[in-house]
């Protein structure tokens, strides 16, 4: 029994039912507490105009004199601020809210693009091979030997700030990775035998790529989409906490951070405190399921 378990944890994710492969990956509870980590932060994000207490961005309803309360603290007007205010009098639990809607947005957008575009190129550079793959790789190599922060930096100071910009300046980023790792995926799967039957078959080379060779590497990619993310969004507060990602109308939990920050060594913590939390743990949340769903698409890397 035991030796046909150990067989069983060696067989690729394609070739095991979906059930089995969720049972296992809830097999490590702290996966299970990462999931449903993010899953809380994406409702909550999702649907932040309706449980904020308030709209930290409607001017009409800020009053100046709430401005930089400590948490649970007393408004004027007798309601309660649980995480205090900023110094504009925002409610620094809404604030992280709606910050958190416009960071995993932009983390997912853009991860979802670079993921469609990279991997299409990888595949297809795999499929071809010849001066195509070789053109392909040597772009992303030279991409890849840049750090990704000063590729951002350099676009955004191109493009401009915004939320469009931003994550459009992180697909250009974050494809190379996705393309190398499609391509590295697909060498390995092209010269097998259901791809030479569907040549022989005479198939048409987007079909033969797209719907047989694309779902065989899949399971690497997707663990690479799921850190790719945390990437994202932190990549994303890191430009947004150096004044050149989201301009003051477009707030993240980077941009909220650099807010409070001034405000740190005067005693007043709170103010880039509570958003730094919020985004260490959504950032961790996500790094977390990427490391247990490599070991379940992937058993030959577990530990």
């Amino acid at each position: 029994m035991k030796k046909t378990d150990k067989t069983s944890s060696s067989v690729p994710f394609k070739d095991r039912p979906l059930g089995k492969a969720i049972a296992e990956y809830c097999e490590s509870s702290s996966a299970v507490i990462a999931f449903f980590v993010v899953l809380v932060f994406v409702l909550a994000a999702i649907f932040a105009s309706v449980i904020s207490p308030q709209n930290p961005y409607n001017l009409a309803t800020l009053d100046l004199l709430d401005g930089t309360l400590p948490p649970l603290s007393k408004s004027f007007s007798g309601s309660t601020y649980l995480l205090g205010t900023d110094e504009q009098g925002r409610d620094m639990l809404s604030a992280i809210l709606y910050g958190l809607r416009i960071s995993l947005s932009v983390g997912v957008i853009s991860t979802i693009i670079a993921f469609v575009f990279g991997t299409s190129l990888g595949l297809i550079a795999a499929y071809k091979g010849g001066r195509f793959e070789t053109l392909l790789m040597r772009v992303v190599d030279l991409q890849l030997s840049f750090p990704a922060l000063l590729i951002a930096l350099v676009l955004l100071v191109v493009l401009g700030q915004g939320v469009d910009k931003i994550t459009l300046a992180l697909v250009i980023v974050h494809w190379a990775y996705f393309a190398r790792a499609a391509r590295g995926s697909a060498m390995a799967e092209r010269n097998r035998e259901y791809i030479e039957a569907a040549r022989a078959l005479r198939l048409g080379d987007l079909r033969i790529i797209f719907r047989h060779l694309m779902p065989n590497v899949m399971p690497s990619i997707i663990v690479i989409a799921t850190t790719m993310v945390a990437r994202a969004i932190s990549t994303e507060a890191t430009l947004s906490f150096l004044g050149i990602g989201l301009p003051i109308t477009e707030p993240s939990l980077g941009l909220l951070i650099s807010n409070g920050f001034r405000y740190l060594f005067s005693g007043k913590y709170w103010i880039s405190f509570y958003p730094g939390i919020a985004l260490v743990v959504v950032i961790v949340a996500l790094n977390m399921m990427g490391d247990r769903l490599r070991d379940v698409l992937n058993p030959r890397l577990k530990r």
